[in-house]
């Protein structure tokens, strides 16, 4: 049924304000001035009034307080700023269905999770953090577009998310790809959130899907995946938890090994990026959230 409804010419995915889209196109620019990604944030005043907030925020604070968009843009850099305003975009317009407050916030919360632990495992690699990080936000997406999908039609709402839970995960890498490509992003991160629980795609290794399988593990064994956390898992962990063969979005031990070779990093290396992780979300303010019931 969902990919009757994504495959339909009618099918009109959840919209990403076009600030936020320009701002990724923008931001790809060698030779962008800090003037041209201000005039853009300026048409959305929501999106213009978060980044502020977040400027001046403990995490980004210095002595001087924030008193424009353009002082904003120079202290959070290019970069920080597009990942900042692409996140809020997607907490505003995509991770709402009618009657699943409770998984989308969760989703919401273990995507941005997902996206910071992914940059600290960059740091142990070669793989590019900044583009990691947008991968990692949006790998899920396709979860989120397809719950909103069943939330809508009348067959399936008031179901129980736990019932929903097989379809979206059979279904949510190929909507991810699919909504990436509709929102005209990078086909580089198109094809990334496809495939974002395969290492190897066609027999060509995929960097970037390795460290986003990497950082899944470790956001769920912080608490923040999309099944409950394991029992007794802590940053100074020297063995992997393995996740319950049916669940949704579970990675396998042995898919985490696997991308872990594929990364390059040493086992110590591993152990010091899940302390890591676990810090940084305690920094995020991304606490475990109570699980969703129903």
């Amino acid at each position: 049924m969902l990919r009757g409804v994504f495959a339909s010419p009618g099918y009109r995915p959840p919209l990403l304000p076009a600030v936020a889209l320009e701002l990724v196109q923008l931001s790809a620019q060698p030779n962008v001035q800090f003037g041209q990604v201000v005039k853009v944030l300026e048409r959305d005043p929501v999106l213009a009034a978060k980044v502020l907030s977040i400027a001046q925020s403990a995490l980004y604070a210095s002595r001087s307080p924030i008193l424009s968009l353009h002082q904003a843009a120079v202290r959070l850099g290019l970069k920080t700023l597009r990942e900042l305003v692409l996140e809020a975009a997607l907490h505003l317009r995509v991770f709402r269905a009618p009657g699943y407050a409770g998984p989308m916030d969760l989703l919401a919360r273990h995507s941005t999770a997902t996206a910071h632990v992914v940059k600290a495992v960059c740091a142990r690699t070669l793989v590019d953090a900044e583009y990691a990080f947008l991968c990692g936000l949006l790998h899920d997406v396709g979860l989120a577009a397809s719950l909103l999908v069943l939330a809508e039609d009348g067959r399936f709402r008031g179901a129980a998310f736990q019932d929903l839970a097989p379809t979206l995960n059979e279904l949510h890498e190929e909507a991810s790809g699919l909504l990436a490509r509709l929102w005209k992003l990078p086909e580089p991160i198109a094809r990334a959130v496809a495939t974002h629980h395969e290492v190897t795609v066609e027999g060509v290794p995929q960097p970037v899907n390795a460290a986003i399988i990497v950082a899944e593990q470790l956001v769920w064994e912080a608490g923040l995946g999309l099944l409950p956390p394991p029992e007794g898992a802590g940053p100074f962990a020297t063995a992997m938890p393995e996740p319950p063969l049916e669940g949704l979005d579970a990675n396998w031990t042995g898919l985490v090994e696997e991308a872990r070779v594929a990364l390059g990093m040493e086992p110590l290396s591993l152990c010091a990026a899940r302390a890591e992780a676990f810090e940084l979300l305690r920094r995020q303010g991304l606490e475990s959230p109570p699980r969703p019931v129903g």
